[in-house]
C-alpha cells in the first residue's frame, strides 16, 4: 500500500508565466508523504520546459502530458495516475498556504474517518497584475456527522460561495474511485457538478475555518468570464441537480443562485468577439425564455438587496434587462475594481 497521504493534481495549459510561482510555493512544503501531479493539457507555449526546469531533481513532482481537452479531463487523468489517500485539486495560476498539508494532517489526527474538508480561502482580484481587492470567504468551524445534516445546509453553504470550487477542499480518493466520480467534459461548471457527485457520499464533513488557498482572478480575463458555447446549459444542469440532491428543500434559494450565474453567462455572451451581434441576440433570447429562468424569476428568494435587484431586472421587459446586462458586462470587463466592489454586496 502506498505511503503517500496526499496527491495534489494541477491541470496546466499555457501557464508559462504563472506556474513557476505555484510550483515554488509547493516546493516549500515540508510535510512528508505527498506528490504533485502536473498535467500539461497540450500547452502550446513553453509551459512544459518551464515546469521541467522548476521540478528538476525533486521527486515529489511528476509532469504528465496529454492532448488539450480542458481542465476537467486533465484532472481525471491525474486522478487515474494518483497514489495518495487524499486528493487536492489546485490551479496553475494560484497557490495554497504552505501549511495546508500540515493543517489537514492535524484534522485527520482528530477525525480520521472524515470524508471531506472544506476550508476558507482568499479571493484576490487583479487588474493587469496589480491587486485591486482581496476578500476572504470564511468557513465557520463545524463538523457535519451525517449526509442528511450536510445536505440540509447546502444552499446556505453555496450562498457563501464555499461549495462550487475544488481548490478549497480535500477529498478521499477511495470515494472518488469506488463511485467513479469524474469531472465532466465541460468547459464550465465541471467543478460544481463534480462536487455535487461527491457530496452524495459524504457522511462526515469538517469545516476548516483557516484560509488554505489564495485564488487570483484577473478581472475580465478569468475563465468564469469567458464565452463558451452551451455555457448556460451547464448552469441549468447544476441548478436541476442541486435541487434533486437537496429534495427541493431550498429551491427558492437555488433559483436566486441560478439568476446570479445566468447573469455572468450573459455577460460573457455580450462581451465576446467569437460570435456576431445577431448570434448574441439569439443566444441571450434562448436563455431568457428557458423554462428554468421562467421558474427562477418567479420563485427566487430576495433575502439581499442584490438578489432583489437581480430578480427585479429579470422580470423587466427584455430590452431593459439586456441594456442593464450590457452595462454590467462592460463594467466587469473594463473596470474590474468597480465590479468587485459591487459584488461584495451580493
Amino acid at each position: 500500500m502506498s505511503s503517500l497521504k496526499f496527491s495534489i493534481i494541477i491541470p496546466v495549459y499555457n501557464a508559462e508565466s504563472t506556474i513557476t510561482k505555484t510550483i515554488n510555493v509547493l516546493k516549500d512544503i515540508i510535510t512528508p508523504g505527498f506528490e504533485v501531479l502536473l498535467i500539461d493539457d497540450g500547452s502550446k507555449d513553453n509551459t512544459r520546459k518551464v515546469i521541467q526546469t522548476c521540478i528538476s531533481n525533486d521527486p515529489r513532482f511528476i509532469l504528465l502530458s496529454k492532448k488539450n481537452e480542458g481542465p476537467g479531463l486533465a484532472r481525471n487523468f491525474g486522478i487515474e495516475q494518483s497514489r495518495g489517500e487524499y486528493l487536492l485539486f489546485f490551479d496553475a495560476d494560484d497557490f495554497p498556504e504552505k501549511e495546508v498539508l500540515d493543517d489537514y494532517l492535524s484534522i485527520f489526527s482528530v477525525e480520521p474517518d472524515l470524508d471531506l474538508i472544506i476550508s476558507s480561502f482568499m479571493f484576490r482580484t487583479l487588474n493587469q497584475g496589480k491587486i485591486v481587492d482581496e476578500k476572504n470567504y470564511l468557513v465557520e468551524e463545524h463538523i457535519y456527522s451525517s449526509n442528511d445534516e450536510f445536505l440540509a445546509d447546502m444552499y446556505q453553504l453555496m450562498n457563501k460561495q464555499l461549495m462550487y470550487v475544488v481548490w478549497n477542499k480535500c477529498y478521499r480518493r477511495d470515494i472518488i474511485i469506488k463511485n467513479v466520480i469524474r469531472f465532466k467534459d465541460y468547459r464550465s461548471c465541471e467543478d460544481r457538478i463534480f462536487n455535487l457527485d461527491y457530496y452524495k457520499y459524504c457522511s462526515k464533513v469538517v469545516m476548516n475555518p483557516k484560509i488554505e488557498y489564495v485564488y487570483e482572478f484577473e478581472g475580465g480575463l478569468g475563465i468564469t468570464n469567458q464565452y463558451k458555447e452551451g455555457k448556460f446549459d451547464t448552469f441549468k444542469e447544476f441548478y436541476e441537480r442541486s435541487n434533486a440532491l437537496t429534495n427541493d428543500e431550498d429551491k427558492n434559494g437555488m433559483a436566486a443562485l441560478l439568476l446570479k450565474g445566468t447573469t455572468s453567462v450573459i455577460f460573457s455572451i455580450l462581451e465576446t468577439d467569437k460570435i456576431n451581434r445577431k448570434q448574441k441576440k439569439a443566444e441571450v433570447r434562448s436563455i431568457l425564455i428557458d423554462s428554468s429562468i421562467a421558474e427562477a424569476k418567479k420563485i427566487a428568494v430576495t433575502d439581499t438587496i442584490a438578489k432583489k435587484i437581480t430578480k427585479f431586472l429579470f422580470n423587466m421587459p427584455r430590452q431593459i434587462l439586456i441594456f442593464a446586462l450590457s452595462t454590467g458586462a462592460f463594467v466587469e470587463t473594463r473596470m474590474p475594481g468597480i465590479m468587485t466592489l459591487l459584488k461584495r454586496k451580493y
